[in-house]
């Protein structure tokens, strides 16, 4: 079954939004519950319970589902080589979203290889 490229691009777009805002948000959510040391088994149902209480965990849960369900739907219709690769832009833009909505310091270096990994993955898209 081949599907049109606007369909294959909805998807791979679906794939990219929902992963990005699910990263960010689960991301955020878990500085906002906090670290533990987890040495003992109450320590990490501890962590559990204070993360199962913050409304941003099931918020960035269902963005991920969102990003999952619209990556078997891209599977079942396109192959992985082209999906896959695609997919690729997340990696800027969840970089994006650390240094400029979670206020995280993002080096030159660690610029460098996100952008050597997206590109690297687009010369497998074409």
């Amino acid at each position: 079954m081949t599907a049109s490229v606007s369909v294959v691009i909805a998807l791979i777009a679906g794939i990219v939004v929902f992963g990005t805002v699910g990263d960010l948000i689960l991301s955020r959510t878990m500085k906002q519950v906090g670290r533990d040391d987890l040495r003992t088994w109450r320590d990490a149902l501890r962590l559990a319970g204070r993360t199962l209480g913050a409304p941003g965990f099931y918020l960035g849960v269902a963005c991920m589902a969102g990003a999952f369900v619209s990556l078997l739907a891209a599977l079942s219709v396109a192959p992985v080589s082209l999906v896959e690769p695609a997919t690729a832009l997340s990696f800027v833009l969840n970089t994006l979203g650390a240094q400029f909505l979670l206020k995280e310091r993002v080096n030159p270096t660690r610029w460098m290889g996100t952008l050597l990994v997206t590109g690297g993955a687009y010369l497998l898209f074409f």
